[in-house]
């Protein structure tokens, strides 16, 4: 504990001197999750604590069952903790009705999952236009399909897509909610290499360009090594977390 809280000291300092302060943004306290089958006691997440600043890429690694979908699961307001707290920027996540916790997930949160998730009966505008009725300050979705590569493909239903390209609509989606976080489940998992560093590398622009926290979770390491700030699920307990000084280029890396 009393390590954390120096490396956070010291991270916020050197962000200070390079002109860019930067704050906790996420804070997970002591957090855990219990399911229950009949008598029997799942727990999922044992006293999970961790904090990610604003604007970070943070990469969550583990093996499957490890207790990611779980975290991911909580921040996102899908699942609720059994015990613990958690924060986005002042507000308690895990005090809210759930109304209130409706409303956090139409307004705050971006999800890019998977499997993409698309309606196939609607073009990949209408895709996106969705999630822009349900916001209070979305963008425009044309041009944040543009902005993933898709302009010339705003009007193609997802059985006219490739993977790549609907996991692209699916980014725009989440993305044109204009969230203040972005969650992303395993999304390079269901893509080829060359694929899934394209879309690693329009995740990772959009966290550095645009100042969107992102949180992808997976079980492929080498995806950490990209990554502000990485932390490390076993067992549902969070074994470590590391801050990264120097991420490597998405191209640098052994995929």
């Amino acid at each position: 504990m009393c390590y954390n809280f120096i490396e956070e000291i010291v991270r916020v300092h050197k962000n200070e001197e390079s002109g860019r302060l930067m704050a906790n943004f996420i804070d997970f306290q002591d957090v855990s999750k219990i399911y229950k089958s009949g008598e029997v006691e799942i727990k999922a997440l044992a006293d999970a604590s961790f904090s990610v600043m604003e604007g970070e890429f943070c990469v969550i690694v583990g093996a499957s069952g490890a207790g990611k979908t779980t975290i991911l699961n909580i921040l996102g307001g899908i699942d609720r903790a059994t015990t613990g707290r958690i924060h986005l920027g002042e507000r308690e996540i895990s005090a809210l009705s759930e109304n209130e916790l409706t409303l956090y997930r139409r307004t705050d949160v971006g999800f890019v999952f998977q499997f993409y998730n698309l309606i196939q009966n609607l073009t990949a505008l209408e895709n996106v236009e969705i999630t822009t009725e349900m916001g209070i300050d979305p963008l425009d979705p044309t041009q944040v399909l543009g902005k993933v590569g898709l302009a010339h493909r705003i009007d193609n239903f997802p059985a006219q897509l490739s993977g790549g390209e609907q996991q692209r609509v699916s980014i725009a989606r989440a993305l044109a909610k204009n969230p203040k976080l972005l969650l992303c489940d395993e999304p390079t998992g269901a893509l080829d290499d060359d694929t899934g560093r394209h879309i690693l590398q329009l995740l990772h622009d959009t966290c550095k360009e645009s100042g969107t926290t992102v949180v992808l979770i997976t079980h492929n390491s080498v995806i950490a090594e990209v990554a502000d700030r990485v932390i490390h699920v076993k067992n549902g307990a969070i074994t470590s977390t590391e801050l990264i000084e120097n991420p490597k280029a998405i191209s640098e890396i052994d995929w």
